[in-house]
Parts: structure tokens; sequence; C-alpha cells
């Protein structure tokens, strides 16, 4: 039997985090959606990325807070920004994002590639890749 100490200590014993019964690839999916679809820079990142939050980029700094200190302000300056998420591709924990970026509607802008490492229900690793969509092209095959 356990005595009256023991009972309070289990009570008050944090419960453990709950299982995520999303894949990777629909974590980052949903993330991407409201990240780059919807513009809800926050939101997304306090749902899905870890405070944690590695980031391999060179030009930003790590760290959730970071992210949403920087992307906020960049989001709300460049409104015409869109991304269009050409494919979403996983293996195991780490899911890559192929997506054509432009600042303003007009420009041919980017193909950006998007890696993340998922734990759980959260983005805890980023790395992005950045190819400009030149004027021409030595072949008639699109980027995208």
């Amino acid at each position: 039997m356990l005595s009256l100490a023991a009972l309070l200590l289990l009570s008050a014993a944090p419960a453990k985090a709950p299982v995520c019964k999303l894949t990777p690839k629909q974590v980052v999916t949903r993330f991407m959606d409201e990240f780059y679809i919807k513009g809800e820079v926050r939101h997304a990142f306090e749902t899905w990325v870890d405070p944690t939050y590695i980031q391999h980029n060179p030009y930003a700094a790590t760290g959730r807070d970071a992210a949403i200190a920087f992307l906020e302000p960049f989001m709300k300056a460049n409104p015409g920004h869109k991304a269009e998420i050409k494919r979403i591709l996983a293996d195991g924990n780490m899911v890559m994002v192929h997506t054509h970026s432009r600042m303003k509607p007009e420009e041919r802008g980017s193909a950006v590639v998007d890696i993340f490492r998922v734990e759980g229900c959260r983005v805890m690793e980023h790395w992005d890749v950045l190819q400009p969509v030149p004027e021409q092209s030595a072949n008639s095959n699109t980027m995208f």
C-alpha cells in the first residue's frame, strides 16, 4: 500500500508528452501551409517548431524565437511574397520541400529546397538551399 506522501508525489508527476499521431511529412506539410501559404508565422512556429530549433542557414540565427523575430517582420514587409509548394518528400524523420518562391508575382523567383528534421510533432532542425530561376535555360525543362 502506498503512503499518502507517495500518492501525492505520483499525482504531482508531470504527464508524459502525448504521442504524435502524425508522420513527419504531415507535420511539415501542416507547418509549411500555415507558414508559407497562409503567412501565419508565429502560429506556425509555436505550433510545429521546437523551442530548441537548430537553424543551419548561415544568414539566420538559431532558435524558434529568433526565427519568429526575423520572419514576422519579413513577411509583413513583403506582402507580395508567394510560395508554391511543388513537392514534399520524406525519408524517415527527414522531410524535403521543393518550392517556387517569389517576392513579387511578376518576378521569376527562386527554386527553394527546405530540409527539416522532425521528432515527434516538432520540427527540430532546418537546412535550405536556394537557386534563382534564370531568364534563359540551357534546356527546355522547368526547374519545377
